[in-house]
């Protein structure tokens, strides 16, 4: 999840971009006004939830923004 918001956050330059989530297995929309937000919000659920301890989610989040670094840097290039 981490990779994905931070090339979320590269492509439209901001952080603060709401926007909604909707799962069919709940059946429930979840609203965010960033997406650092949601990315919060999944760290806690899987530490809650007793999937992960937080500093292993952490290092998630960390190894995410290296990898958009890197597909900005190698993949992500201006359309000419």
């Amino acid at each position: 999840m981490g990779a994905i918001v931070h090339t979320l956050q590269n492509f439209f330059g901001t952080d603060k971009i709401a926007f909604s989530a909707f799962s069919n297995k709940s059946c429930t929309t979840r609203s965010f006004e960033r997406f650092s937000d949601a990315l919060n919000e999944i760290i806690d659920a899987r530490v809650w939830g007793g999937i992960h301890f937080r500093t292993a989610d952490m290092q998630g989040a960390v190894l995410g923004k290296k990898v958009a670094h890197y597909l900005e840097k190698h993949y992500f290039q201006p359309v000419q």
